[in-house]
This record gives C-alpha cells, sequence and structure tokens, in this order.
C-alpha cells in the first residue's frame, strides 16, 4: 500500500511539473509575441511624429535603426518567418 501512496505521489508531482513548464513556456512566447507589437506599435509613433514635424528625418532615421534589429529578432524569436511588411512602409 506504502509503495502505491509513493508512486501515486511522485506521478502526481511529475504531472504538476510538467503543468508548470509548459505554462512557463506559453507565457515567454506569449511575451515574446506581444514585446514584438509594442517594438512596431512604438515605431509607428515614432513615424507619426515625423510626419508630424516634431521629429526630423534624421532623428527618425536613427531611432528606425534601433528599433528595426528588435522588430526583426522578436519575428525570428516567435516563428513569424520573416520581417512583416508593416516595418518597411514606415520608412
Amino acid at each position: 500500500m506504502q509503495t502505491f501512496l509513493t508512486s501515486a505521489l511522485l506521478l502526481a508531482a511529475f504531472v504538476t511539473a510538467g503543468i508548470v513548464v509548459i505554462v512557463a513556456l506559453r507565457a515567454r512566447f506569449r511575451g515574446a509575441d506581444a514585446d514584438h507589437g509594442a517594438w512596431e506599435t512604438a515605431l509607428a509613433e515614432y513615424k507619426h511624429l515625423r510626419d508630424k514635424g516634431v521629429l526630423s528625418a534624421e532623428e527618425y532615421r536613427k531611432i528606425r535603426t534601433l528599433v528595426e534589429p528588435r522588430i526583426e529578432s522578436g519575428a525570428s524569436r516567435a516563428g513569424a518567418g520573416g520581417e512583416p511588411p508593416a516595418v518597411r512602409r514606415c520608412g
């Protein structure tokens, strides 16, 4: 009887650990997707500021060169298979 209880508790511990790992991985990948969208949104906002004349074209170009690698790395981490078309239209 004791062997059965020990086996059942070990099985429950393994299943619980597996669930925790799956939830953590899903949260991490969802966070990467959200981060990717945040960079795209920020770049669009900077483009809007450039269009309004708040930022010069040179300032926007510098910001874009800093932000685009983060967008591209977020897309490759999320498995999106390349750069979204919206990024290229911002230039």
